[in-house]
């Protein structure tokens, strides 16, 4: 586990020693927390008012950084994901609102 844990937190040195980002969306944090039980979103809804925001920055994450990710055997599975999601456009124009909202201090 500590290698894991490791790796994933210095994914931002490039990968020279890290092999995995450390990103989740909204279904992951209500798994691993107690952080969604009073929150209005919907944390496995990437796109809609009640998607949660987490979802839809994950998947953009994941479409941004497909070319790199995809070479990353560690990332493969996520990666695939992509090909399920018939609204990525959709969840990618979600995002963009989601860090504009952020940047007016909105959200």
């Amino acid at each position: 586990m500590v290698p894991n844990v490791i790796g994933m937190s210095l994914h931002a040195d490039g990968g020279g020693m890290a092999t995995k980002p450390y990103a989740g969306g909204g279904a992951s944090i209500n798994r691993m927390s107690d952080d969604c039980g009073s929150c209005t979103y919907e944390p496995r809804k990437r796109v809609g008012e009640d998607a949660c925001s987490f979802t839809s920055l994950y998947w953009d994450f994941l479409a941004r950084h497909r070319p790199r990710s995809a070479r990353n055997h560690r990332m493969a599975q996520q990666v695939r994901g992509l090909e399920r999601l018939s609204d990525l456009a959709e969840t990618r124009r979600r995002a963009r609102d989601v860090l504009e909202q952020l940047d007016r201090g909105e959200l």
